[in-house]
């Protein structure tokens, strides 16, 4: 019998190997580290995903193995709370493929499949009102997926472990009642089978602050966890993107009379974050590499000696200057997450003004540096057709890094992934990505995205041809804005518009 056991990433791993090939009369063979080892003989061997991915051991190796067993190592021999996360999560994968799998007995995954079961149950608990602090419009928000319902003026905020509105959605959440006001967008990614924000992020804190039951979430005094967009400060025109995250499109749009968002992003200067608590903070924007007070904001942490926490930049990567690496040296736990909504040429149309080249250079750049990086990227109906490019990309470029995937929204809809005049092509596309290692990869969406995208175009689709319309409109006054041709970056659905 083949036995391959996922490990830790220490050293134990290979001592347990040992134990479990004394007490069996078999033999520890080792560390796998290369996806295209092939074990001839029966016995133990073992690997984790510092040598491999979750894509590479679903791959390349699970149908070698007679057996996958999840070693019992406690979640803090882990070197990060997401890397435990991640090697669970590749477990269920396994186990849903039909591979043969251990891992359910384990003492250190209980806690882990008992609030993923939970969040199954309980639709409506999430951690945002629990743990963080979202204050980047006129009013902070429930989260960033929600900005058209505000919770209230940070500055009336005179204690936020206290605050009555925020106490009555967290009571809401504990008692299982849904608020579609704030949280419909979760609603709907489950209500298809899709891993909503709301599960995947809970369930990932759960685990980095070791909690137990439900109730323990109400323990925190302050916000741990700050989203922070300082302003609408931009230096690209994302074409699924609005005048609230970018001051060039706000600028574009006044002058080519697109109605303009009703919410807005205000200026932040960073003075609400208390540090005492503070164990994670997400700056975005716009495009925080540019704007002067991020930069402040970490000079002022340098100063203060105020560095040791995970620090997450959303980024287009398109100006990642030395000064702002200087400075992020200081950082102990710093994240670049970096945006690509397709492939060279056609990334460069849907993100207009970025040039695929050079993010994927300073992406090289922030990595040699030391730092992670992570990716982001939108299912649109620009991009669902060449999706797998992007995927094909990062099996090659990023093999071991994580991604977010996510669905296009604003503009009334006209820019989702589920209205494209060429299903057979998402299709086509889609069961490409199904074929990469990054679908395996565990971050926030991408499996159950995929999946979702193909069930929903091979049941019954039809096109609304009135969306496809306002669609086509929208982007043709972009198009004469920029002196862009669709045609010269994405010809295929150039084209499909003479089909309706």
């Amino acid at each position: 019998m083949k036995v391959l056991l996922i490990g830790n990433e220490t050293s134990d791993t290979d001592s347990l190997a040992s134990s479990y090939a004394k007490i069996n009369n078999s033999k520890n063979y080792g560390l796998i580290s290369n996806p295209a080892f092939d074990p001839i003989a029966d016995g133990y061997y073992h690997t984790s995903l510092a040598d491999l991915s979750p894509g590479m051991i679903i791959q390349d190796l699970a149908s070698k193995f007679d057996l996958i067993e999840l070693l019992d190592q406690d979640i803090k021999t882990y070197p990060h709370y997401k890397v435990f996360a991640t090697t669970i999560r590749m477990m269920y994968d396994l186990e849903m493929l039909g591979v043969p799998v251990r891992y359910r007995e384990n003492k250190s995954c209980q806690d882990f499949l008992w609030w993923k079961e939970y969040l199954n149950k309980n639709k409506a608990l999430c951690f945002y009102p629990f743990l963080a602090l979202v204050d980047d419009t006129d009013y902070t928000n429930i989260c960033p997926k929600n900005r058209h319902v505000p919770i209230k003026k940070s500055e009336d905020i005179i204690n936020w472990k206290t605050d009555k509105d925020y106490l009555e959605i967290r009571k809401n959440m504990l008692a299982g009642n849904l608020n579609p006001t704030l949280c419909q967008e979760c609603y709907n990614r489950e209500e298809v089978g899709e891993e909503s924000t709301r599960q995947f992020e809970t369930l990932e804190w759960t685990q980095r602050l070791n909690l137990k039951a439900p109730e323990d979430f109400l323990k925190f005094e302050s916000p741990i966890y700050y989203e922070i967009r300082p302003s609408n400060i931009c230096n690209i025109m994302c074409r699924t993107c609005d005048d609230v995250h970018s001051h060039l499109i706000e600028r574009e749009w006044k002058k080519i009379n697109i109605p303009l968002q009703s919410h807005k992003l205000k200026k932040t200067n960073f003075d609400n974050i208390n540090f005492n608590s503070l164990e994670k903070i997400y700056v975005g924007g716009g495009e925080a590499t540019i704007m002067p007070e991020f930069y402040a904001f970490l000079r002022r942490c340098i100063a203060e000696n105020k560095t040791n926490f995970d620090l997450y930049i959303g980024t287009n990567g398109m100006k990642i200057s030395d000064t702002l690496l200087s400075l992020l040296d200081h950082f102990k736990h710093v994240c670049f997450s970096f945006s690509f909504d397709g492939f060279a040429r056609s990334n460069d149309y849907i993100r207009w003004g970025s040039d695929f080249d050079t993010v994927l250079k300073n992406s090289r750049n922030v990595r040699n540096r030391g730092h992670t990086v992570a990716l982001q990227t939108v299912f649109s109906m620009y991009s669902i057709t060449r999706m797998h490019e992007v995927f094909q990309f990062y099996d090659q470029e990023y093999p071991t890094s994580g991604l977010l995937v996510q669905v296009a929204l604003g503009q009334n809809d006209i820019f989702m992934p589920f209205n494209h005049p060429r299903p057979d092509l998402v299709i086509e596309s889609m069961r490409l990505c199904q074929q990469t290692k990054i679908y395996y990869q565990n971050g926030r969406s991408i499996k159950s995205m995929v999946d979702l995208i193909i069930n929903y175009y091979t049941n019954n689709y039809k096109c609304n041809i009135d969306i496809l319309k306002k669609f086509y409109e929208h982007n043709d006054k972009l198009d004469q804005s920029r002196g862009s041709k669709l045609q010269d970056y994405i010809p295929e659905l150039a084209e499909a518009r003479k089909l309706y």
